[in-house]
């Protein structure tokens, strides 16, 4: 793979510059090899003179890359991308600077390729610079139907939502080529997600079906996803979220996809903390078990930000039966679950587990959940320490047991506002 990429990226980058260097590299090797070169007769000389300029001849009518051939390897890249090479990102990035001039100035006559074209609507939607697009409007190097086409673009990579969502809706996408009309479906679910989440579902779900194993299926998956679940369809979001790991689980952008599942589990905990808990091990069963650990602290530290102390009680446990738990995540899944147990553990309990935990070994933040929990113990033990003696027998107890529990648990909620994402 990476000699595929190599080639590729020699081939458009140093373009008739490497085959020059090749020659010279031959004539090269052959003048240092020691060994006398016989001159040729006239007759060979002629002919080798007519050769040549057979030859000149026909490396001049060798085309220089097409716009479409940039945006294969563009497309080749971002593919890469989504299996997890982080550095074709940056390969991209370089490629799409690079050819952003030949693109501006390229021949007029080379626009008039269908091709061509869709590589530079593609070429604007990838990162590069919609100077490219604005160059076909201004000088009308384009039909009069691909107008809305090349506006909504514009509009959409500038950030005008308002006037890409009227303009692409006059596209006929149904009669793209199937990839352009994936990238525009992606756009379109990304426009509507907030007025319209019913229509970027359709829109993502049409991205899917067209360009499969990509890195738009990937991203349509990342945002579908979300979308559904906040519909109400819990059993189709978790279908999404299992494909997005099954076939995307190294992309460069999985940890975003893994800090939204996260916030989608935790907010149907809210509801049945047992039922969310067994439909999210379901979803992340095929994974490793340092991904799923991974996941399981994520949620148990949201919902315990968040306040909801039993999905994040259920979570850290979750996290901690999977063998092979690291010395920093073990002190973080110790903590997310007594942290969030504070009002059924005995408090002695509680400080001793608290007391265990490395504190040098947890990020910033969660050192301040931990002074957190600490201090809902000292509100639990000077709320104790404040009963009147009788009020300790246990009929009292038992009928104080919920009011301190609560306490305790709007303390902990109260202590860890700061912590919110």
């Amino acid at each position: 793979m990476k000699t595929v990429l190599g080639v590729a990226l020699c081939a458009l980058i140093l373009g008739s510059g490497a085959l020059r260097a090749e020659d010279g590299g031959q004539a090269e090797a052959a003048a240092s090899s020691g060994h006398e070169v016989a001159a040729p007769a006239e007759g060979e000389a002629k002919a080798d003179a007519g050769a040549q300029g057979e030859a000149a001849a026909q490396f001049a009518t060798t085309r220089a890359p097409m716009p479409f051939d940039v945006m294969r390897s563009v497309q080749f890249l971002q593919d890469q991308v989504a299996r997890g090479n982080d550095r074709a990102i940056r390969v991209q990035a370089l490629l799409l600077r690079r050819f952003g001039r030949t693109f501006l100035e390229a021949d007029p006559a080379v626009w008039r390729d269908p091709r061509n074209f869709r590589a530079a609507i593609l070429f604007s939607l990838s990162g590069g610079t919609p100077d490219v697009l604005d160059r076909l409007m201004r000088e009308k190097l384009l039909d009069e139907s691909q107008t809305a086409l090349i506006e909504g673009t514009l509009a959409y990579v500038r950030n005008n939502l308002e006037k890409a969502k009227k303009r692409l809706a006059d596209v006929p996408l149904a009669e793209m080529e199937p990839v352009l009309a994936a990238q525009l479906h992606l756009v379109l679910g990304q426009i509507h997600q907030g007025d319209n989440p019913k229509d970027a579902i359709a829109h993502l779900d049409q991205a899917r079906l067209l360009a499969p194993g990509t890195l738009i299926e990937e991203a349509s998956l990342r945002l579908g996803a979300m979308l559904v679940d906040a519909s109400g369809d819990h059993a189709r979001a978790d279908q999404l979220a299992r494909r997005y790991f099954d076939r995307f689980a190294n992309s460069s952008y999985a940890g975003n996809f893994e800090a939204r599942f996260s916030a989608m589990v935790t907010s149907r905990g809210s509801a049945n903390a047992e039922e969310a808990l067994a439909e999210m091990s379901d979803v992340i069963a095929a994974l490793s078990g340092p991904r799923q650990q991974t996941l399981y602290l994520a949620a148990a530290r949201r919902s315990l930000v968040e306040g909801n102390l039993q999905f994040a009680a259920a979570s850290a446990e979750a996290a901690l039966a999977i063998p092979g738990l690291s010395g920093p995540d073990q002190s973080r899944a110790e903590l997310y679950k007594t942290a969030s147990s504070l009002g059924s553990l005995k408090p002695t309990q509680a400080r001793q587990t608290l007391d265990r935990i490395e504190r040098a070994e947890l990020h910033p933040e969660d050192a301040t959940l931990l002074d957190a929990a600490y201090t809902v113990l000292d509100q639990i033990d000077a709320t104790l320490a404040a009963m009147p003696a009788p009020a300790l027998n246990v009929a009292s107890a038992k009928a104080d047991g919920p009011a301190v529990l609560a306490r305790a648990e709007a303390a902990l909620a109260q202590s860890s506002q700061a912590l919110k994402p």
